[in-house]
């Protein structure tokens, strides 16, 4: 009878891991932060730098690059303290130097990450780049495109990278034209950057109907404003996905009422855009991003309350004065089934 009993437990032991097993399945994040105004302390005389320099009013000296530098890695690490993202976009970086000291001199430094940034035009010289766990991902390239004709800019960024199952993701990195001098009088900038964004997905689109595009970024537009919800023609995930359709993963959030900037009111201009295809789920399987579809992290300690009483991102130096904070903006992520 005791032998019955413990082979029964075996082939239920066995059972229920293989269960577990099938069900369980891997995941990766990836997420974007606008770093506000990530420089280093060194005179650049191509780049207008000269608010963060040590003669700065701000007094931008080693000390509080690298303060900022570990604030931005503690954001990004307690996304997920133990599968930290295997991708992380962003904003307002000024060069490869700066990248490679936040992935080597931080707490990211555990994640083994590589470095992709490519100059733009952009007069105060700050760009879109991106990180990659190694490890976890493999590299296949990456491209920068001007992200404008009619005027100086930062790049989009384009990396290809796979998964252990060979899948491959199409990244595409941005930060458009900021509303600085007013949104309606720097629209059709905007605008201008949605185009060339649209041709770039279109073309990786037209050649594989089943590519994983995600695009993310700092669009300076809400998901229901012109440039993105008409030219770049990115849509509320809805029932009836179309493949190669573009998918906005923050639009119930925005309708939410949620922000990851706060200028008088609550602004959601960092987002996630994909291509429907993953969000199909295929032979049984779920779809590789699953509903709810983005997130925005907003910790208590990344916030301070301002003098509305407003909790808003805690930010590094504005007006000429510095604050010692992370970021005036909030990072964005996503859960990746793979």
């Amino acid at each position: 009878m005791n032998r019955i009993i413990i082979v029964l437990f075996v082939v239920l032991l066995f059972s229920v891991d293989g269960f577990s097993q099938k069900n369980t399945g891997s995941q990766l994040k990836m997420a974007f932060y606008n770093t506000e105004n990530l420089y280093d302390t060194i005179d650049d005389p191509l780049k207008s730098d000269e608010e963060f320099l040590p003669a700065s009013k701000i007094v931008w000296n080693t000390e509080r690059y690298n303060l900022k530098l570990n604030n931005i890695a503690k954001a990004l690490i307690s996304i997920d303290s133990v599968n930290i993202p295997a991708v992380i976009g962003f904003a307002e970086v000024e060069n490869i130097t700066v990248l490679r000291d936040l992935i080597n001199k931080t707490g990211l430094k555990r994640g083994k990450y590589e470095a992709i940034l490519e100059e733009g035009s952009d007069q105060r010289g700050i760009d879109v780049a991106l990180i990659y766990r190694k490890e976890v991902l493999q590299y296949i390239g990456h491209w920068a495109f001007p992200s404008a004709k009619s005027f100086k800019t930062r790049m989009v960024l384009y990396v290809k990278l796979a998964d252990s199952k060979k899948d491959t993701f199409h990244i595409f990195v941005n930060h458009w034209k900021s509303r600085s001098g007013g949104a309606a009088e720097t629209e059709a900038q905007r605008l201008e950057n949605a185009q060339v964004l649209k041709h770039l997905t279109d073309s990786v689109l037209s050649g594989n109907a089943g590519a994983k595009v995600i695009i993310m970024g700092d669009f300076n537009d809400e998901p229901n404003n012109k440039s993105l919800s008409e030219t770049l023609k990115a849509m509320k995930p809805v029932k009836n996905v179309i493949p190669s359709g573009l998918y906005n993963l923050m639009y119930d959030r925005f309708l939410a009422g949620e922000g990851t900037l706060f200028y008088k009111d609550w602004d959601l201009f960092d987002q996630f855009i994909v291509s429907g295809n993953l969000l199909i789920a295929k032979r049984g399987k779920k779809p590789a991003i699953e509903s709810p579809y983005s997130f925005i992290f907003n910790p208590d300690w990344l916030l301070f309350k301002n003098n509305d009483g407003v909790m808003i991102p805690n930010r590094t130096a504005g007006s000429k004065e510095y604050f010692g904070g992370f970021s005036d903006h909030l990072p964005v992520y996503i859960t990746v089934n793979y």
